[in-house]
């Protein structure tokens, strides 16, 4: 039970896992932009959902994201390098105590804020 109906749309929203971008309407990478082809396959971001080839793709441990992220019950989950870039900025900017900088990396919307130390050893 949530106290609020405002928390509770809050929580939905970051549990809901991201709308994936049909690979038909994407040919090309979205970090990259090369074209995708036998040897170039697709695949998608499980944090924000985009296409991506493999080489702008980045394994995190599973638990980094929401258990309804991981459709495929993975241990590793593929992200883009954009998505692993914002975590690993917010995450340094909470270490060093920079308020405003991870502030202003989470109202991009695309910050996942479940578990951003689960990867650190």
């Amino acid at each position: 039970s949530v106290p609020t109906r405002k928390q509770a749309v809050a929580l939905a929203r970051a549990w809901a896992p991201p709308q994936m971008h049909p690979f038909e309407s994407n040919p090309s990478c979205f970090v990259c932009e090369s074209p995708f082809t036998i040897f170039r396959r697709a695949c998608h971001c499980r944090n924000c959902g985009v296409c991506i080839c493999g080489q702008c793709t980045v394994q995190w441990p599973a638990k980094m994201v929401p258990v309804t992220y991981n459709s495929k019950k993975a241990s590793t989950i593929n992200v883009c390098k954009s998505c692993n870039w914002l975590c690993s900025e917010f995450r340094s900017a909470l270490l060093r105590g920079d308020h405003d900088k991870a502030v202003a990396l989470h109202s991009t919307g695309n910050l996942n804020l479940t578990t951003p130390f689960a990867n650190v050893k």
